[in-house]
């Protein structure tokens, strides 16, 4: 009978079985073999001994074989407690090599994990990388989220459409895009998507009123830590309902994930906060709520300290402003010392900010490193105490800059940093809706205007009079989810009216021409009847790494790119020769 490496229990003992998979462990202990043998679902051990165990020497690591042989127990003191078949083993009585293998060039059992290869040889051997029980753990966790999504929205009465994948290009918003030719109409060119955005309103206007789709997408831009220029999306759209009702099925939609896939209850409210709040209070639009540490201003103490830094910056209009962390500094149990706080400085400069400093609090006052600059703050230490609330052994960093915008985010990587760098959070997961975003951002070199999420975001009833006059004033009906620090996704209320989508391309400096070249086909349809509608986009790679406690999103993707988005698998991308380019496209390089 078959079954599968992770199937077998001790009531199968004295059974006849039949096993198929890999040889991940091999030990000859003179004239005994034993060997471990491996699928996704888990690892058995082979025993070969007599004639048997002769024929089993020419086995090899990673070879594929067919087993079969008598179940039987193993001596307790043998028993593997971590192995859930640990407890039995096949007495082999004959097998077969189905396909040998090189010896692998790194190791694939998980005690070993301390040889594993580097991340680019990982890649490299990505479907030996998977062999791994651990990347096992990561496809099925993937595999069954997955699984919860769709049930979730199937049985919410969603419809599980497809949006095409060779797109027209809109180059004058968003990232970069890549570039498809058409053989067809030489010198034309389609665009794989960066989000299904426009097609999944058009279906609503079609009057497919509630849609989903697990979307493929793809992002040409500058390779940055946890991005691939290709990911997965979990798209949602749905007419004639507003933000509440978006926000409330997400967290349906992620209670249920938690006690499905998680096993763990979670609160079905989340916390709601405004843009302006959470830049103001922790210098981020996706704080980290497993911590409170906020930023306060502390601009008037500095004025009063005779520390040049801050003083000159506070003569120059600018602001300075302070976090708290309850550090243990000067004690047996301190997380950060004065290395790590000159490395933060060095940081902080590099991110072009003006001026930071850290202090402690020591015996009640203020104290720093050296004690020339607690002793220059003078009568501003007893304003800041109070106002940061430091305690013994607290460390307070102190930050100055003319611009408040630099200032602020430079404050959140750093309050980030600090606090997971001291890892001590009142909850496991801190889930947060963020609303109120600005419609527009403006670029501090050119002074452009561009969509601060997309330019096909609402904006609020009571903002779009500044629309023409003063469009930096504009509120957008955005809502991004926030966990744990990390932007899972974002939705809005969309343009339901093909003049307000005008407007709004044309507020981002879009002409005419422009605008009916790349968006003619939307706002024409916006025309038809287009209801009001709503949405939202969430990154399925990126929930699956938060969710499962993983800092990268590669880890949760089966072929993913390394850092410069190349495929050490397969080397792509690559050269295409210039006469394949100018015969079959009517591309010529020139």
């Amino acid at each position: 009978m078959d079954f599968n490496c992770g199937a077998l229990r001790e009531e199968n003992v004295g059974g006849d079985a039949v096993l198929y998979g890999w040889c991940r462990y091999i030990r000859d202990h003179g004239g005994k073999l034993f060997i471990d043998l491996a699928d996704r679902y888990g690892c058995t051990q082979l025993v070969f001994e007599g004639e048997v165990g002769r024929k089993a020497g020419d086995i090899g690591k990673e070879f594929v074989i067919r087993a079969e042989g008598k179940v039987r127990k193993r001596e307790e003191d043998t028993f593997d407690k971590a192995n859930p078949t640990g407890s039995i083993e096949i007495f082999v009585s004959a097998f077969e090599i189905l396909g040998k293998s090189e010896v692998p060039p790194f190791e694939l059992i998980e005690e070993k994990r301390k040889f594993l290869a580097n991340d680019e040889m990982r890649l490299k051997h990505r479907y030996l990388d998977l062999r791994r029980q651990e990347m096992v753990r990561r496809v099925l966790f993937r595999d069954k989220l997955t699984k919860e999504i769709r049930s979730f929205f199937w049985e919410n009465d969603f419809l599980e459409l497809e949006t095409p994948m060779l797109v027209k290009d809109t180059y004058e918003t968003g990232s970069r895009t890549f570039l498809v030719p058409s053989r067809t109409m030489p010198g034309k060119f389609y665009s794989l998507p960066q989000s299904p955005q426009m097609y999944k309103q058009l279906c609503i206007i079609a009057g497919l009123d509630r849609y989903f789709q697990i979307a493929r997408c793809f992002r040409d831009e500058d390779p940055r830590e946890d991005r691939q220029p290709e990911f997965m999306q979990i798209d949602v759209e749905i007419a004639f309902k507003d933000e509440a009702y978006i926000e409330g099925l997400i967290e349906g939609m992620l209670v249920r994930i938690f006690r499905n896939v998680l096993g763990k209850e979670i609160e079905g409210k989340f916390a709601h906060m405004d843009y302006s709040y959470a830049m103001e209070n922790y210098g981020s639009d996706k704080p980290d709520l497993r911590f409170e540490n906020r930023i306060v201003d502390i601009t008037e103490d500095a004025e009063k300290s005779d520390y040049n830094i801050l003083r000159r910056v506070v003569e120059a209009k600018g602001r300075v402003k302070a976090l708290c962390f309850n550090a243990g500094y000067g004690s047996g149990v301190q997380k950060m010392d004065k290395n790590y706080m000159l490395g933060m400085i060095a940081h902080a400069k590099a991110l072009g900010l003006k001026g930071l400093t850290w202090l402690y609090v020591k015996g009640g006052e203020i104290a720093s490193e050296p004690q020339s600059i607690a002793d220059s703050l003078g009568n501003a230490r007893s304003g800041i105490l109070k106002k940061t609330g430091a305690g013994e052994g607290d460390i307070i960093v102190v930050c100055a800059d003319t611009s408040e915008r630099l200032l602020l985010e430079v404050m959140g990587k750093i309050r980030k940093a600090m606090g997971e760098r001291i890892g001590v959070y009142a909850k496991e997961y801190a889930m947060l809706w963020v609303e109120n975003f600005p419609l527009f951002d403006k670029d501090e070199v050119t002074g452009r205007l561009k969509p601060a999420h997309n330019p096909f975001s609402a904006p609020t009833a009571e903002s779009v009079r500044f629309l023409d006059s003063e469009p930096e004033k504009v509120i957008s009906r955005q809502y991004d989810l926030v966990i744990n620090g990390v932007e899972a996704g974002g939705g809005s209320i969309r343009i339901n009216d093909p003049e307000t989508q005008r407007r709004v391309l044309e507020a981002i400096g879009m002409r005419k021409e422009s605008i009916d070249r790349s968006f003619g086909f939307l706002i024409e349809a916006l025309g038809y009847g287009a209801p009001p509608e709503g949405g939202i986009a969430l990154g399925l790679d990126r929930l699956a790494a938060i969710l499962y406690g993983e800092e990268n999103i590669r880890e949760f993707i089966l072929f993913p790119k390394n850092k410069r988005f190349e495929s050490p698998i397969d080397e792509s991308p690559t050269p295409i020769d210039g006469k394949r380019l100018k015969d079959d496209y009517g591309i010529s390089l020139g």
